[in-house]
């Protein structure tokens, strides 16, 4: 089981870190999961309308990673130190990361595979 991120009908391949948060995420949504992200301080986030496991820790974030704060999944578009559960990483170059998600409005879907 997996979660596959889509952006404008295009696939985002992410590397999945937090299985346990993921597994959480597909069980508790029988379909896709559709998200405004907004533009937040050093990154894009969105409500996921539910908790997930969290296994916070002090980090760096760098463009393209995708954290758990405060009740948001959040994608990472500068370096930032954060206290976060980290979710996995955009596998993007880091302008196209920031190209991506630099609107300050957008929707992103995610689905099992």
């Amino acid at each position: 089981m997996g979660l596959i991120m889509k952006f404008r009908g295009q696939e985002i391949p992410i590397e999945w870190e937090n299985q346990t948060a993921i597994n959480t995420i597909i069980q508790k949504n029988s379909s896709v999961i559709k998200m405004r992200m907004e533009k937040k301080g050093g990154g894009s986030a969105g409500n996921l309308g539910i908790s997930i496991p969290r296994n916070d820790r002090n980090m760096i974030t760098r463009p393209g990673d995708i954290i758990y704060k405060d009740g948001q999944l959040v994608v990472c578009l500068g370096e930032e130190s954060v206290s976060a559960t980290k979710l996995g990483h955009i596998k993007y170059p880091e302008t196209q990361v920031k190209n991506m998600f630099a609107p300050a409005s957008l929707q992103v879907e995610f689905w099992e595979n």
